[in-house]
């Protein structure tokens, strides 16, 4: 009897330890996807600046190389482009569709939702400015989002750890 007891303190405990450590995760995915549109950014300002790719046509080759939500944002995006819908419309939408699964917390979006708002406005050179300008404001969340991935993901596998430690003591 003292044995079930035993083990099943350690199964609560671990899996205790294992819920914190999804949503440490959730913490180290945030990173990831920040880096998954900043690399988007890149590829549309290099595509719509220095290949002279029309923009539909540059989201359209920038879906290869995406990776994550990132991809599913450009798949879902693709489609709508030619069926006379304002770009900033969609792009605005689909940002919107993709918000639940994504990591990303309202200040990461925020330079995508701004870019949204001028994409397909624009000439070549403004849009350029609008993808360097969006570049460089999610650099700054990316930054933020390391350092508080570092700390965010030691606290949650702790915090599950204790939490689940505390719940086998109090049930056991």
């Amino acid at each position: 009897m003292i044995a079930l007891r035993v083990a099943l303190g350690l199964l609560i405990a671990v899996a205790g330890y294992e819920v914190g450590a999804l949503l440490a995760d959730r913490e180290r995915r945030r990173v990831q996807e920040i880096d998954a549109w900043l690399a988007l950014l890149q590829v549309l300002a290099s595509d719509v600046s220095y290949i002279a790719l029309p923009l539909p046509q540059a989201l359209h080759a920038a879906r290869r190389s995406a990776r994550g939500v990132v991809r599913d944002f450009l798949a879902a995006l693709a489609p709508r482009l030619g069926d006379h819908v304002v770009l900033a419309d969609a792009w605005r939408e689909e940002l919107e569709r993709i918000r639940p699964r994504s990591c990303l917390k309202a200040e990461d979006l925020d330079p995508l939702v701004e870019l949204g708002e001028q994409i397909g406005r624009y000439g070549r050179e403004e849009h350029r400015g609008f993808f360097l300008r969006s570049q460089e404001r999610l650099q700054l969340q990316r930054r933020a989002a390391a350092e508080a991935s570092a700390a965010g993901q030691r606290m949650w596998r702790t915090l599950g750890a204790v939490a689940g430690v505390a719940l086998a003591l109090v049930l056991l």
